[in-house]
């Protein structure tokens, strides 16, 4: 049921679930009107067998009205009032607001649902009912086709994602990742013609569209990646989902009554995560990513390797400077210039090992006349001496003076 963006508003009743022509006709009276705000209008793919509906999605882009702060959705008080909305649940920006709009009294009687109207309207306070219409303002196009393309065929997007997660990927609104645990994950694709073709799912057959269920959990499982003996759908790494996804739940289930057909397979988490890494270099290859990768991989490397080496505490303690945090950062930054950069204390480490930055850790040390141990104190002392020797020279000049 909709309504829920109007909870403190509204009673959840006044928004009923709306047969499948009542959906169709609002869809169509409505997609003409909203064209006249934005440049790109659609609603994705509904999905199949789906008997009644809750709301429906504008996914838009494409500002034709200029909004006064320079927001990228149009002046949602003029969508309000075109749509013929009585309430409005607004956020200006890449976000997704929500309309409520009355349902004309009788208006379901032509369409061929009168009596579940009129159970609609005793169930309502006051008999008022409404459709909640959301409009989901994307940031450009490309965001939109991405967006249009995920939440075709109700719970199909999040579906695909499961498959791609069991293969060690990550697909969402925003394309194509491969995670990569501690670390932010590799964006590989942002298009789904790409993604689809690398994944082995038909475009053509999505296109085609689905008659039922069991037709987009085939598509899906239609994958080279998707292994019925090493799937999962919950644990580590996998996003519980909300109940109200039945779709999603349905394919869980479909998977998990095809695996009982089938012996358990014996190599357990050891071989899935084999398959993974196998599915990850593929992905890496294939989205000629291969090469960015191993460059992070190389300068993560290099970090841990050089803070190993060279250390403010490292340089600290082969320079015995105690806590002379100061004299530390003079030596660390010399060195540092001496040899061109952190990648030449690298280069010296690969040729000569340790020994080798403290050798210069250590001659820098001495050029920067920097004492040990006591190196703060001493720093101390040779700066009161040369203030004790610049007030006894300033004396003697001002006594010259008098004479």
């Amino acid at each position: 049921m909709g309504g829920n963006a109007f909870a403190a508003l509204l009673s959840p009743t006044a928004f009923p679930r709306m047969p499948p022509a009542a959906y169709s006709a609002l869809k169509a009276r409505l997609l003409p009107t909203i064209k006249n705000f934005y440049e790109h209008v659609a609603v994705p793919l509904e999905a199949p067998e789906k008997t009644s509906y809750g709301d429906v999605d504008f996914i838009v882009a494409g500002a034709m009205i200029n909004h006064p702060s320079g927001q990228v959705n149009a002046p949602h008080d003029i969508v309000q009032k075109a749509i013929n909305a009585q309430y409005g649940n607004t956020i200006d920006g890449n976000r997704t607001s929500n309309f409520a709009v009355p349902i004309a009294l009788h208006e379901w009687k032509a369409l061929g649902c009168e009596a579940e109207e009129e159970e609609a309207r005793q169930l309502s306070p006051n008999g008022d009912i409404y459709y909640q219409v959301d409009i989901n303002v994307c940031k450009d196009q490309g965001e939109f086709e991405r967006i249009v393309f995920f939440h075709a065929y109700g719970d199909l997007g999040m579906i695909m994602g499961l498959v791609a997660r069991n293969a060690g990927l990550a697909l969402g609104e925003k394309g194509l990742k491969m995670p990569n645990p501690p670390h932010p994950p590799i964006d590989l694709s942002q298009s789904f013609d790409d993604i689809m073709n690398f994944m082995g799912w038909s475009m053509d057959a999505w296109k085609a569209g689905f008659r039922t269920k069991r037709e987009v959990f085939e598509w899906a499982g239609s994958t080279r990646f998707f292994n019925l003996a090493m799937f999962r759908s919950h644990g580590e790494g996998f996003t519980k989902v909300k109940a109200e996804r039945k779709m999603y739940a349905e394919f869980v289930q479909w998977v998990e009554e095809q695996t009982l057909a089938i012996p358990s397979p014996a190599e357990g988490k050891n071989k899935r995560e084999e398959n993974r890494q196998v599915f990850r270099d593929a992905a890496l290859v294939y989205f000629n990513k291969k090469g960015l990768y191993e460059a992070l991989t190389r300068e993560r490397e290099d970090r841990a390797a050089l803070k190993q080496v060279f250390s403010g505490s490292q340089v600290r303690d082969w320079a015995e400077l105690g806590n002379y945090w100061k004299g530390v950062k003079l030596i660390m930054d010399a060195v540092r210039e001496r040899l061109g950069g952190d990648e030449g204390v690298l280069r010296l480490y690969e040729d000569e090992g340790e020994e080798g930055v403290k050798r210069v850790v250590l001659e820098e040390k001495g050029r920067l006349s920097i004492a040990s141990s006591e190196g703060e104190t001493s720093l101390i002392r040779s700066s009161s001496k040369k203030a004790e020797d610049e007030l006894v020279k300033g004396i003697n000049e001002l006594a010259l003076g008098d004479m």
